[in-house]
Parts: structure tokens; sequence; C-alpha cells
């Protein structure tokens, strides 16, 4: 039997990831030293006793057509990072970045910063803390799968804050990228499909300026999980004025929430980047381990 190819023996190997097309061979099953594979296993619910429980449930983004001046979910060039970010993956559905409304290739693209943060009207007055820097990364790949493409983003603040955020910031000005500070006030869409954006030019007098764009890019924020709010009954988390789960020191003991031998990491007590949400996560075990070498297991939390 002639050898499989390394394309060959790579698909092999990925058919074992991938459920939908699985053959059932049960070599894993054998394989396993743990023998934590069952191919019978079922969805249930079971009651398992732990010296500790880590909140980890991360946070939600925001609903961009809260905003319904921007026209997300009504003007078809009218997308969201996420969406965007689906366009410029390796694994893209087309080998360039196409507009939805009729696969043309945009020439001007607009992103708008702060859609859903720091913004009292929607209820959300915290700011992301994540949504410059991706947009930022995405205005530089755009502009390397688009080089004759005109990139803008209209945003309030450039929170570059950590370390080389700022060149990194700067690396996309030189590579072409328009930075204007100020916020938008409307969407319109043309009768041809392109988008007419209504903003203030802080930095150029402050006046109303109106610019037509192939494609809208709204950097959406994030908001709380509070789906959180239902994982504990007994002893309910105790959660902050805006609905994250509340650290009591924070500064002191970084992951402690109110109940006892219960730990948050991550999002699910605030807005953080990648960065921060490592650091946290270790900070949180770090906890989880004192906790559980302090108690001895002496006392439980039912989940």
């Amino acid at each position: 039997e002639a050898p499989l190819s390394e394309d060959q023996a790579r698909s092999g190997a990925g058919s074992c990831l991938d459920c939908g097309v699985c053959s059932e061979c049960q070599e894993c099953v054998k394989a396993c030293p743990a023998f934590a594979i069952r191919m019978d296993a079922r969805d249930e619910l079971r009651d398992v006793t732990v010296g500790s429980v880590v909140v980890a449930t991360g946070h939600k983004l925001f609903a961009a057509d809260l905003k319904p001046e921007y026209g997300f979910g009504k003007y078809a060039n009218v997308i969201t990072g996420m969406q965007m970010d689906r366009l410029l993956a390796p694994t893209r559905p087309f080998n360039t970045v196409l507009r939805p409304g009729d696969g043309k290739v945009p020439d001007r693209i607009a992103y708008i910063s702060c859609t859903g943060s720091r913004d009292k009207t929607v209820g959300n007055p915290l700011c992301s803390k994540f949504c410059c820097m991706y947009s930022i990364k995405q205005n530089q790949l755009i502009m390397g799968a688009l080089p004759l493409a005109d990139v803008s983003m209209h945003y309030m603040d450039m929170r570059a804050s950590g370390k080389r955020y700022e060149e990194f910031y700067t690396q996309a000005q030189d590579m072409g990228a328009q930075y204007i500070k100020g916020r938008v006030s409307k969407i319109t869409e043309e009768e041809n499909g392109d988008l007419l954006v209504r903003y203030e030019d802080i930095e150029n007098g402050g006046g109303i300026v109106e610019t037509s764009y192939d494609l809208v890019v709204l950097a959406v924020g994030i908001q709380p999980n509070r789906d959180v709010e239902k994982l504990f009954g007994e002893a309910p988390l105790g959660l902050d004025e805006y609905y994250y789960v509340a650290e009591p020191s924070a500064e002191l003991s970084p992951g402690q929430t109110t109940v006892p031998g219960v730990f948050v990491a991550g999002t699910a007590s605030g807005a953080k980047d990648i960065v921060d949400t490592i650091l946290h996560s270790g900070a949180a075990v770090a906890q989880v381990a004192a906790h559980l070498e302090h108690q001895h297991f002496t006392e439980e939390v039912t989940v």
C-alpha cells in the first residue's frame, strides 16, 4: 500500500477533529490514555461538589441595531467589525474584501468607533477597551488587501494604552489610514448603495461634514453577560453598577467575588483586551489555589 501524501495525512487527521465527517472508527477511544472519550456520551445535567468555582462567562457584543441612526440591518453595506474580521480572515469566503450589497470591491471604507460604547443613550457609558486597536488592526489588513482603497476611522478618543499600541496606531497612519476625531450622527443610503456619513470634524474647525463611502464598519463594543445572574440562587453574586461581576477589592485581591470560594476571570468582571484577560485569569487561578490550600476542602460550593 502506497504511503499517504502530507496533504492526505493532514486531511485524515483533520477528520478526527470534525464531528461532521467522523467515521466512528473509534481509534481515538483506544488511543486516549485517560479513557476520556465516550462515543455514546449525551448532554446531561450533573451535580458536582467542588472546592471552588471560577466564573468566566465572558461578555456579550453590543447589538449594532440598537443604534438605528447607523442603519445596521437596514443598509446592506453597513457591517460590524466582527463581520469584517470574517472577510479578512485566512479562511475568508472570498479572495478579497467585497461589500455585501452588490459584491463590489469597496474603494472608500469608513470605521465608526465606540458603537455602543461610551454612550449613555444605550445605557453603556463604559469604554470597551479593545475596539480602537482591533479597528486599527483591520485598517492595516484592509490596506494590505486593497492597496488603492481609502480607509478612514471616525473616533471619539484614540485609546492606545498598551505596550507599543501607539506605534501600531502611527504605523496605520503611515500606511495611509485617516483618523477623524468626532462623532458620527447619522448614516443614510444613496441610490447606488453607497453610504452618506454625517459627522463632526473636531480637528478641522468642528464643522459638520458629509462624506460618501462604499462600505461602513461599526466597531461595536461589549456589554456585560447578565446570564451570570442566573448561576447562583442561594448566594447570588454581587454585581457592580454596570452589571459586571463585582470584585470588592480588585487591586488587592483580583478575581475575588462577594461569595466565598467563587472567583471571576476575564471580561465577566469588566471590559478587557486579550492581554489583560490572560493576566486577570492568572490572578484568579492564584486566588483559587490559595483558597483551596487554606480551606482544605472543608467548605463546599454547590453549582
